[in-house]
């Protein structure tokens, strides 16, 4: 999928700094769209869960004693006390108020009362069910009952993952401090995910990534609210960002967008595959949130050195170095002078292209309901 080259104004600077557009990017985006719950891994038994939230919507995730898994908003129907906090083992769910139990598969169990109590009628009283999928062992949570698949909203994805990336299916949670990263960014969402879907700025802006890796050569593809980016290693163990064991590390970035916030991720160095989530907090503050799986096993006795030096390089370098433009950006946003920015969309050469931000904005304004230049244009 390609987009016109007519189409060169980006996103007007209203939408990342309007309350009322943040407002509406809750009901129309995340209250709609795919949001990461959970590893697989966390819901290994019946009884497991996991809590979460979407945009202060309370949920959480269970496998039931069928196995299969369930999603509920985690809220007592009975004074709308929270149900569970953080992750743990249950054979039933019981509220912390007043005690009213319901079974895994959100049926009511037991609600305290005399036999000449007046009740609601049991079968009237269960929790509210939340739709739940999952991407490769990733479980997915979405708020609205009529929302598509995984498989159709996202299509083709896991199968190439698994194409690109073969060993992640062997892959499980990595037990490392870097496992599990979260990082407060006062910028908005989308400014975030703009910088993650161009490299225009990564030359100059990221000396030593651009070492490591071939950023002429790289490539990207477009398809229905996604995108995938690739770019080849230079193959050089020494680099100026951390060392490669050219035998058994990963050379090459795989990279996947997947509308509104979710990214996908397998990085040069050890084996690796990482989940990242942009969760807004407000029009000029988010949080990148990522999880990251490895090789059930060392690859070779220097693995968990170079992990802890790529983790190292990405705190201490890469991220300031991206938070950095990001505040900038930010602020320029505001500026009475700046009302949008334009695009540079270079098909031969993805260094100098921003196409894969300019399609993620298109995708944006259609999901708002908002005409994009490129549907315009095919209208008329």
């Amino acid at each position: 999928m390609t987009q016109p080259d007519e189409n060169l104004r980006a996103l007007a600077a209203d939408y990342y700094i309007s309350p009322e557009v943040f407002a509406e990017e809750r009901e129309k985006l995340f209250f709609k769209c795919w949001q990461y719950a959970c590893h697989i891994s966390e819901l290994a038994e019946p009884g497991d869960y996991v809590a979460t939230s979407i945009q202060g919507q309370n949920v959480f995730v269970v496998r039931d004693q069928d196995h299969e898994i369930r999603a509920y908003y985690n809220i007592c129907p009975h004074r709308g006390h929270k149900l569970v906090e953080g992750s743990g083992q249950t054979r039933a769910i019981v509220c912390p108020y007043h005690h009213w139990s319901f079974s895994l598969d959100g049926s009511l169990r037991h609600m305290r009362k005399r036999e000449t109590s007046a009740v609601p009628a049991q079968k009237e009283v269960c929790l509210k069910v939340v739709r739940v999928d999952r991407l490769l062992d990733f479980i997915f949570i979405n708020l609205d009952p009529d929302a598509l698949p995984i498989a159709e909203f996202w299509p083709g994805i896991e199968a190439q993952v698994r194409e690109k990336c073969p060993k992640v299916g062997s892959y499980v949670l990595g037990e490392t401090a870097a496992a599990i990263h979260e990082v407060d960014v006062a910028a908005n969402w989308k400014i975030q995910i703009d910088n993650y879907l161009e490299c225009q700025h990564c030359r100059h802006g990221h000396i030593s990534f651009s070492d490591m890796l071939d950023i002429n050569n790289q490539t990207y593809e477009l398809t229905k609210n996604a995108a995938y980016n690739f770019i080849p290693g230079n193959r050089k163990a020494d680099n100026l960002a951390y060392p490669l064991d050219l035998e058994h590390d990963e050379t090459d970035l795989h990279f996947w967008f997947l509308f509104p916030n979710i990214g996908i991720s397998q990085f040069a160095g050890p084996g690796n595959l990482t989940l990242f989530q942009w969760n807004p907090i407000g029009t000029d503050r988010g949080l990148r949130w990522s999880i990251n799986l490895e090789p059930p096993e060392p690859t070779d006795p220097g693995m968990r050195a170079r992990q802890e030096k790529r983790a190292i390089w990405g705190r201490d370098v890469l991220q300031p170095e991206d938070i950095s433009f990001l505040l900038s950006v930010q602020e320029g946003m505001s500026q009475r002078c700046f009302d949008q920015g334009w695009y540079i969309v270079d098909w031969e050469n993805i260094e100098f292209s921003e196409a894969m931000m300019r399609h993620f904005h298109n995708t944006y304004l259609e999901h708002m309901g908002r005409t994009s230049p490129a549907a315009a244009q095919a209208a008329e």
